[in-house]
């Protein structure tokens, strides 16, 4: 496992608990979820009690006792000063969340190839510097975390495999609702 989250990925982080030898550490903790029927879904298999919330509603909820835990990269959790109120960060990559960059074709496919070609090189410059930007970021956050007396949890192989047995469900779940030819578009 990396030392921090690949590109948008998530790491819970728990009011005042070490979650990490399986994925019943987090039952029954109420844990802030982005308004996805996915994420929402994902922490109900995982035995968390899922709360759809804004980010603004995170630090009332934690400071009120009613959150015991919520998913962000690193990044984010610092930013939001959620750190200061949560010890434990469990490192579990549940999530790879991306930010799409969308162009109108007819548009793009309107333009002289020189100018597509620069806009296709200009696309993958900026998706690489947005990584590299993101990855520092995440080191820092840790350090941050680990600043503020905050504790990272690593998972092993054999506890990371807890957390994606307890969600395998999700899989037949969108087989059935997507159908295998749409996901076969993302091997799945």
């Amino acid at each position: 496992m990396q030392k921090y989250n690949p590109p948008n990925s998530q790491a819970p982080d728990f009011k005042g608990k070490v979650v990490g030898n399986d994925q019943t550490d987090i039952n029954g903790m109420a844990i802030r979820v982005l308004p996805s029927k996915v994420q929402e879904r994902t922490f109900d298999l995982l035995g968390a009690k899922p709360k759809v919330m804004d980010l603004s509603e995170v630090l009332p909820a934690v400071k009120a006792g009613t959150l015991d835990a919520q998913e962000n990269p690193f990044f984010n959790t610092v930013t939001y000063g959620v750190h200061t109120f949560h010890r434990f960060h469990t490192a579990t990559n549940h999530f790879y969340l991306s930010r799409p960059i969308f162009l109108h074709r007819p548009t793009f496919d309107a333009w002289p190839i020189a100018l597509q070609k620069e806009m296709c090189a200009a696309v993958r410059d900026a998706v690489a510097f947005q990584r590299r930007l993101h990855i520092q970021e995440e080191e820092d956050a840790m350090i941050a975390i680990r600043n503020a007396g905050g504790e990272i949890v690593e998972l092993r192989p054999e506890q990371h495999q807890s957390f994606v047995t307890a969600v395998a469900p999700i899989y037949g779940e969108a087989r059935n609702q997507y159908g295998q030819a749409l996901l076969s578009l993302a091997n799945l």
